[in-house]
């Protein structure tokens, strides 16, 4: 298996200041950005699943459909193997639950985002997760443009916590990032295996 890795909100050159959302967690008047914070998932989340056997490709450079045309070539490069592509973002808007999001016609997306949703409960994460269809015609179309591009990959728009929710922030530190990044690969493992 193959995942790219996606920091979005990062690297954009035509949008080089965008960051995401942000947030101040320790009250010292400056925000940990959400790009920053993805940041340190997705370096995690390589290791770990580097760990595991399973080869990892990062981007985090360019528009997001120039991303999604490398990561098309990429994965065609390998049609033996399975792919996943990951638009790693954190929400904002004071919900209290994770999201992925799938493409809508994707029943191997939708399995590998329940999949993440279980692994985040179960790990304690969050309390509630949900794998959403996303669509470009209702109010899921921004995730959907994350992934919309994505080819033959699995393609899923991760949004495991909210960043403003007071319970998820605590989530927000070292221990915090490690445990959420260990609950996405493991799910990608399973899912590896048996989807």
């Amino acid at each position: 298996m193959i995942v790219f890795i996606d920091r979005q909100h990062a690297g954009k050159p035509d949008r080089i200041n965008d960051r995401g959302a942000s947030i101040d967690l320790d009250g010292d008047n400056t925000p940990e950005r959400e790009a920053l914070i993805t940041g340190e998932i997705a370096i995690k989340l390589e290791k770990i699943l580097m760990l595991l056997g399973i080869d990892v490709m990062p981007i985090s450079d360019g528009k997001y459909s120039a991303r999604h045309q490398r990561v098309n070539e990429y994965a065609a490069m390998y049609p033996n193997r399975k792919t996943v592509y990951l638009a790693l973002h954190l929400n904002a808007g004071g919900g209290s639950y994770g999201a992925f999001f799938h493409h809508h016609a994707s029943a191997s997306g939708e399995k590998l985002a329940k999949q993440m949703c279980a692994e985040m409960v179960a790990n304690g994460i969050v309390q509630d997760c949900k794998a959403i269809d996303a669509r470009p015609n209702d109010w899921t179309k921004n995730a959907f443009y994350t992934i919309r591009g994505v080819g033959r990959p699995v393609a899923i728009c991760c949004e495991p916590l909210f960043m403003d929710n007071e319970q998820h922030a605590k989530m927000l530190n070292n221990d915090g990032i490690h445990a959420i990044a260990t609950a996405m690969a493991t799910a990608i493992h399973k899912w590896g295996n048996n989807g």
